[in-house]
């Protein structure tokens, strides 16, 4: 029996699961653009378009203003190059004699194998992507390193309500320790942190990450609009029976279609091939 055979019912319901198991669980996602409405069908990659800018000039009374230069336009793309797959087989014995809904515990854990994927390949991409870093290497995270990246973006016209500093766990207690670092359970908001966020620091969220894509020396400062993800394929579960494993045995797969990448590549104050002036690092 074909994997696309699968009770239709079964097969959304688990589908749902695994996307909801997705988006609660993404922390490094919802820091960066999505412009999943780009990647449709019939296309590899996804060219996001981005055009130059105009500038007023004062003009006098009773005279014509002078005319701007003609807008500039040009695209940053993003390949659809990643398609991770998770992919198991489950005995008969183990769904009928678990005290756990087996099936549907594999899958929510294959839901998290492509959140840790996702996680680590965003970070490894801003990382090679970041044209400027504070430059300390070996250290722990400083008020300094924090300005000077902060700096960064600002000059190259990025938002302040925009940024994001991701930091490694191992840098929390030196994070913590910076007088102008403020915590988010002392900001009186009352909800739990659930996306990573533990504070802010001269306006800029921080994030923390246990995904060891970022070293432990290393942290992240990125604008929103600086970098990108484009899913084509939204994860999706399906199943077909595996004889190998009983005659209820099954064979099960969870896989996604997606891309990754820099926006703004090569603008800025100062244009470096392939990078954005809209992430800076501390390494």
């Amino acid at each position: 029996m074909a994997a696309n055979n699968l009770d239709n019912t079964k097969a959304e319901v688990f589908s749902t699961m695994v996307q909801k198991e997705l988006l609660d669980s993404m922390t490094i996602a919802p820091l960066i653009e999505d412009v999943s409405e780009m990647a449709i069908e019939g296309v590899n990659v996804v060219s996001v378009p981005k055009l130059s800018s105009f500038t007023t000039a004062e003009r006098a009374f009773g005279a014509a203003g002078v005319d701007n230069t003609p807008l500039t336009d040009s695209v940053d793309q993003i390949p659809l190059s990643q398609n991770p797959i998770v992919k198991w087989n489950y005995d008969a014995a183990d769904a009928m004699q678990s005290s756990i809904n087996y099936q549907l515990k594999a899958a929510e854990r294959a839901a998290s194998a492509h959140v840790r994927n996702s996680n680590s390949k965003l970070i490894a991409g801003m990382i090679a992507a970041s044209n400027f870093s504070a430059g300390l290497a070996g250290g722990d995270i400083t008020e300094d390193a924090i300005l000077a990246m902060r700096a960064h973006l600002l000059k190259n016209e990025g938002d302040i309500n925009l940024m994001t500093l991701l930091i490694p766990v191992d840098q929390e207690t030196a994070m913590l320790k910076i007088p102008n670092f403020i915590r988010s359970d002392y900001r009186g908001l009352g909800a739990p942190i659930v996306t990573g966020q533990i504070g802010t620091v001269y306006g800029v969220k921080v994030v923390i990450t246990n995904s060891s894509a970022l070293p432990s020396d290393q942290a992240i400062m990125v604008e929103k609009t600086g970098y990108a993800y484009a899913v084509q394929r939204q994860a999706k579960y399906a199943e077909q029976p595996n004889l190998d494993y009983g005659t209820d045995g099954v064979k099960a797969v969870v896989d996604t279609t997606w891309g990754h990448g820099p926006l703004q590549v090569e603008e800025g104050l100062v244009p470096v091939a392939g990078q954005s002036a809209l992430i800076a690092t501390m390494k």
